[in-house]
């Protein structure tokens, strides 16, 4: 074998792992970018689940019966205290009682979501705050309740929405009221139901109306 010849055949042999080098660095990329798309995929899903919670909370506290229903879809299961049934027909059920309060403040914390495909099971805790008269009609008090939320989520046409619920109680308080400098305060320092609470303000704004 001449010199030429030598060369070629050593060529050869060098050229084949470099080519199964170069197969597996693009096999390797195209792994990393389908496990980064699905983890941006699981990212987008937890996050929308957890808004259509808080939206929830936003609901009973602007008494925004349109955010409250937009949470569920129209067949969606509900068990929380006495109630069991739709939880459309909860919201029908709660909403009057609600309106009748002088304010609430629903807080959701501790969110853990598992997601399976267009499923996902969501639990949250809740702390709720109720601003009412007491039972003599003489005084405002405040009642407390604070519980955990275990959600059910589905995404039907690419919207993902709590298909059942089921609230769970832990704790209950009610006291007289303490508050001490609110019977003198601006009008405009407190929190409104919608339309008159600010935030509807800046939601027109920003979507141009």
């Amino acid at each position: 074998m001449n010199p030429t010849e030598r060369r070629r055949a050593l060529t050869s042999l060098l050229a084949v792992p470099a080519g199964m080098v170069a197969v597996a660095t693009v096999a390797g990329a195209a792994s990393a970018r389908d496990k980064g798309t699905d983890r941006l995929a699981l990212l987008e899903a937890k996050q929308e689940i957890t808004e259509v919670l808080y939206r929830y909370a936003r609901g009973w506290d602007r008494l925004d019966e349109e955010t409250l229903r937009s949470c569920f879809f129209a067949d969606a299961q509900h068990q929380h205290g006495g109630f069991k049934g739709l939880s459309q027909d909860f919201i029908t059920k709660a909403f009057p009682m609600v309106a009748k309060v002088k304010s609430t403040t629903h807080a959701i914390s501790n969110v853990l979501i598992e997601v399976k495909g267009d499923k996902a099971v969501a639990e949250c805790y809740f702390a709720a705050h109720h601003r009412r008269m007491n039972k003599d009609g003489t005084d405002e008090e405040d009642y407390f309740l604070s519980g955990r939320y275990l959600d059910r989520f589905e995404k039907r046409d690419g919207v993902w929405k709590i298909a059942a619920r089921r609230g769970l109680n832990d704790l209950e308080r009610v006291e007289a009221r303490a508050d001490r400098t609110f019977a003198t305060a601006a009008p405009d320092s407190f929190g409104k139901r919608k339309p008159e609470d600010p935030l509807y303000a800046l939601l027109a704004e920003l979507n141009g109306g």
